[in-house]
């Protein structure tokens, strides 16, 4: 889909143009951005590598492992079915792990396991069939990797950089907060519709229980 919104921008772009007695100014900037995606690509890719090979040193020396460690009790107490299933748990700590350290391709592998496997377990324990209904486990991590806090948002700053900003590094405290804020915003929310969730059908199945 995203496919044929690009094609329809870009060519109702491009006549426009045509349309409007431009299709010089059309043609050079068509040739001028193509210069500048060239240039940008070279430019990020080795601010990339630089953040890379700083994330790697990290893991090497052991400290991704050591927040790992860190984040398994909270990680049983949030999901109850990594409990029982410690491949979803491993799926969760390597997701934070990857979006804590800047390296949101790295996470989506293991989110898309995550997701799996706690359905899966859900299924399991509850006996819960064919609904097609998230569980609340899984609820909460697509919360929690969509507000991903990041100590070091390598991407954002690798564009910055590359685009000429000479205040690229600046943007850290302000991501931390920002990060940190939509994060207890997003698990505060989850956890308030949670139990107004529950609270209703508690009602209605008291309504359903007095009508016999």
């Amino acid at each position: 889909m995203l496919n044929y919104i690009w094609v329809f921008l870009l060519g109702g772009g491009i006549l426009f143009g045509i349309a409007n007695g431009r299709a010089d100014e059309v043609g050079e900037a068509i040739i001028e951005s193509c210069g500048n995606a060239v240039e940008f690509c070279i430019g990020i890719a080795g601010i990339t590598a630089f953040w890379c090979g700083i994330m790697d040193i990290l893991s090497q020396t052991g400290a991704i492992s050591f927040v790992s460690k860190l984040l398994k009790p909270i990680i049983k107490r949030l999901f109850p079915e990594t409990v029982s299933n410690e491949k979803a748990g491993e799926y969760i700590i390597t997701n934070i792990s990857a979006n804590l350290f800047g390296l949101g391709n790295g996470a989506t592998p293991s989110g898309i396991g995550a997701v799996t496997e706690l359905q899966k377990e859900h299924i399991r324990l509850s006996g819960d069939t064919g609904t097609g209904v998230a569980s609340d486990s899984v609820g909460l991590f697509l919360v929690i990797n969509s507000t991903a806090f990041q100590l070091i948002p390598s991407t954002v700053m690798a564009i910055l950089a590359s685009s000429g900003s000479v205040y690229a590094s600046k943007i850290i405290l302000p991501v931390w907060i920002v990060s940190i804020l939509s994060l207890l915003s997003g698990v505060i929310t989850f956890y308030i519709s949670k139990y107004m969730r529950r609270g209703l059908k508690n009602i209605v199945r008291g309504r359903g229980g007095s009508r016999h």
